[in-house]
């Protein structure tokens, strides 16, 4: 679902609410936007990358805009010339 389609989604529903349903809506939407905490809870892999990153970071293993480039375009090149021979 698109960004889009989800803000209609939403706002068709809206007006079969009652008012505290709205008002659910509304706190919920608010905590969300407000918050600085993940919307669900990271799974260890997840949680095992952010502190590999925050040891890359700190050590100053990082790459530069042009070399992350680079990186992606060689694996999106490597995938699919792996697709092209099946």
């Amino acid at each position: 679902m698109t960004r889009t389609e989800a803000i209609a989604a939403i706002t068709a529903k809206l007006a079969s609410l009652d008012d505290g349903g709205v008002s659910t809506v509304a706190d919920f939407i608010d905590g969300i936007a407000t918050s600085q905490q993940p919307i669900r809870p990271l799974s260890p892999r997840e949680m095992a990358l952010v502190e590999q990153s925050k040891a890359d970071f700190s050590a100053g293993r990082t790459y530069s805009q042009k070399e992350s480039e680079a990186y992606v375009d060689a694996a999106l090149a490597a995938r699919r010339a792996g697709r092209a021979k099946v």
